[in-house]
């Protein structure tokens, strides 16, 4: 994570000659760039603004025409895995999976960071907002969901997209709990106006059920990291203060909590595979590691979760000829920091509580 929660920088050809080479190095997580014409190479500008919490980010952006896109290449290498929220001022047209995306200017897009995207932006005018997936609410996480686009003319996407600037423009001044309750609201608002009701309809309720599900999801992620691949789930509610039917209500909608615990268990077990190198571990020895019967088991379940074999796991690969640790245009580092709290999502007092999902 930077020193400082808000990093932003605005620069161009004009100032940085080589500013498209340190764009597309620092998207390299992010997206694969392409599509830029000679003109706007020579031309290129990047302004970007973005603010980071424990338990997400909200950012602007402005530059010029292209497409973004995660195809299978950078899914296999790429760490960074969520919901991301986006209003473009431009018109969007691309395909999320396979389906054909259409977005007019100022339509509210959801997207699901670990699945096939691919936008081409008359130009990018963006906000968004960005949420790890093991934060996010599993509902708009769900397959329906990615490439949505809904109109402007819709008075709840007019009121997203009001409220998502006037959180990022106050996002740098506000405390981490007053940033991490504006980004939850985003969500409730964004969820609503995608017609998806939240399980409980008291708000009170609501809110209780995302306590349980963050504490339980700080339990399970400690006992991970800690090498704890077995523990028993029967621990779980009262080593939060729960019973054991309300902490699973806290996960209905996601698949339940073995669902999920196995669903962060082949999250390490990749960034395992992703650190590895030829005198490592091999990929038996890492399923058994992280608590799989046997390899295929492993093998079938990773497929299942992420669409390709533990054997294709790409490393990604520094770009040498362009050194980004001193350079203006970081997007290296938000790829960073979505990776980093979505590996631990740990909760601490300085950082203040996680969001809360619907």
């Amino acid at each position: 994570m930077p020193s400082s929660r808000t990093i932003s920088w605005n620069v161009s050809t004009r100032t940085l000659p080589d500013a498209f080479e340190r764009y597309v190095v620092g998207m390299a997580d992010l997206y694969e760039v392409s599509g830029v014409s000679e003109h706007d190479r020579l031309n290129f500008f990047n302004a970007s603004r973005s603010t980071l919490s424990a338990a997400g980010g909200i950012g602007d952006g402005r530059s010029v025409r292209q497409t973004l896109a995660r195809g299978r290449a950078t899914l296999r290498r790429s760490d960074v895995d969520g919901l991301n929220l986006l209003v473009n001022t431009t018109a969007t047209v691309g395909d999320c999976d396979g389906r054909t995306v259409r977005a007019e200017p100022g339509a509210l897009q959801f997207r699901d960071m670990s699945r096939l995207i691919a936008s081409r932006l008359d130009s990018v005018d963006v906000i968004s907002i960005m949420i790890p997936r093991n934060l996010a609410p599993p509902s708009l996480l769900a397959p329906a969901m990615h490439g949505l686009a809904l109109p402007p003319t819709v008075s709840g996407v007019r009121l997203v997209r009001a409220h998502m600037r006037a959180v990022l423009d106050e996002a740098e001044h506000l405390s981490d709990v007053a940033l991490d309750t504006a980004m939850q609201s985003l969500l409730l608002i964004a969820g609503r106006v995608a017609g998806i009701e939240t399980p409980i309809g008291a708000p009170e309720m609501s809110a209780l059920q995302g306590t349980v599900r963050r504490s339980a999801v700080d339990y399970i992620e400690r006992r991970l990291l800690a090498g704890d691949i077995a523990f028993n789930i029967d621990l779980l509610p009262p080593s939060i203060g729960v019973s054991r039917a309300t902490l699973y209500r806290a996960f209905d909608g996601g698949g339940g909590v073995s669902r999920y615990i196995q669903d962060r268990r082949l999250h390490h077990a990749r960034l395992a595979l992703r650190r590895r190198n030829d005198v490592q571990k091999t990929i038996a020895e890492i399923a058994y590691d992280h608590g799989f019967a046997s390899p295929n088991h492993f093998s079938r379940l990773f497929r299942a979760r992420y669409g390709y074999p533990p054997s294709e796991v790409e490393a990604l690969i520094a770009n040498h000829d362009v050194a980004m640790s001193d350079g203006p245009i970081r997007h290296d580092l938000l790829s960073a920091w979505l990776s980093e709290i979505g590996a631990a999502a740990m909760i601490s007092p300085q950082n203040g509580p996680s969001l809360e999902p619907l």
